[in-house]
């Protein structure tokens, strides 16, 4: 024990264990220190889980640490989707005070695309350097004094940003598309012409992947002679086709069984020397087909399709006043179909 006049007692273990106390809270502060983030993470395929992801993240950016509680953080909302020969991510990074920055990445694999997205969220959290960083090597020697009052200010909870509503685990993908056509049971002699078609397919995961197609078809048949005179005809016809598997359904190049439902008209002109007959009649038929297709990047598909047609109507053409049949439409018929398509994603 020392004396000092006028002051009363100073206990000099007692400052230098003060003094240690200084110098042991500043490290574990500053170890506390960091950069609080939250993480929302949807993926499909054969992507990284969420535990994955965030080490990544943290990996790039070791300052920043989870979120406990409700305390304030960056949040951290990505969706990454795996389809055949292709992935793609969304990231958005969103602050406490509500700015936020969207990147969309795409690429061969989701692994890739996850790798790409975690270092563009740590780029985007750019914590600030922890306390003990920013120190010199050196300190001054600390001086013991009397401490100051520090005034405290009551610290305002800020609500953790709300997430954004999960994505929709089914999609479905549509396209438009045009080829050439031929049908054996609506002439003599094979009609061709073109078509035009609409079609939807369900979401990916599995082979059953449903394909929906609404066609129009216009075909043509040149002159045919025949016993019952000349004759020459067209088609036009609406066709609903219906593909409910897609095998195998990871690769770009595969095979789809398909059946449909036609509806339209077959007009005739036939004409036997001085008589002549222009007539058209209802078409309706089933029927079902093969379709090989092959995609590129998801979004052009070449098709080939080849099948059966079954009509359910057998009308008959003349040249009429008792003249022979030139033409009836049989019970069933080959077709085929070359075309192209652009699927929107």
């Amino acid at each position: 024990m020392s004396s000092v006049r006028g002051g009363g007692f100073v206990d000099s273990g007692a400052a230098a264990l003060a003094l240690s106390a200084l110098v042991w809270v500043r490290p574990a502060a500053a170890e506390r220190a960091g950069q609080a983030f939250r993480l929302e993470y949807w993926a499909s395929g054969r992507c990284p889980d969420a535990q994955e992801f965030a080490r990544q993240i943290q990996t790039r950016a070791p300052r920043l640490r989870p979120a406990e509680g409700a305390e304030p953080a960056l949040g951290f909302y990505v969706e990454l989707t795996e389809q055949t020969g292709s992935a793609t991510g969304h990231l958005t990074a969103r602050s406490s005070d509500g700015r936020e920055v969207v990147r969309e990445v795409r690429g061969p694999t989701c692994d890739d695309v996850a790798t790409a997205l975690a270092l563009i969220a740590a780029l985007a959290a750019d914590p600030t350097p922890p306390v003990s960083e920013l120190r010199p090597a050196t300190e001054p020697p600390t001086r013991l004094g009397r401490a100051r009052p520090v005034p405290r200010v009551a610290a305002r909870a800020e609500p953790p940003p709300s997430p954004p509503s999960p994505p929709s685990a089914d999609r479905w993908t549509f396209g438009v598309g045009a080829g050439l056509s031929f049908e054996s049971s609506v002439a003599p002699s094979p009609g061709s012409g073109l078509n035009v078609s609409f079609d939807a397919e369900g979401p990916s995961g599995s082979s059953w992947r449903p394909l929906f197609a609404l066609s129009a078809i216009r075909a043509a048949a040149s002159n045919t002679d025949t016993q019952g005179g000349s004759a020459a005809f067209r088609w036009f016809d609406f066709r609903l086709a219906a593909c409910p598997l897609r095998w195998p359904e990871e690769t770009p190049l595969f095979l789809r069984p398909c059946a449909f439902l036609d509806a339209g008209v077959l007009g005739a002109a036939v004409s036997l020397a001085e008589n002549s007959n222009d007539e058209s009649r209802s078409w309706f038929a089933l029927g079902g087909f093969g379709r090989v297709e092959a995609l590129v990047q998801e979004v052009v598909s070449f098709q080939l399709d080849g099948g059966v047609t079954v009509p359910l109507k057998h009308d008959s053409f003349s040249a009429g006043n008792g003249a022979p049949s030139a033409f009836e439409v049989p019970s069933s018929g080959l077709l085929g179909r070359i075309g192209l398509s652009y699927r929107f994603q």
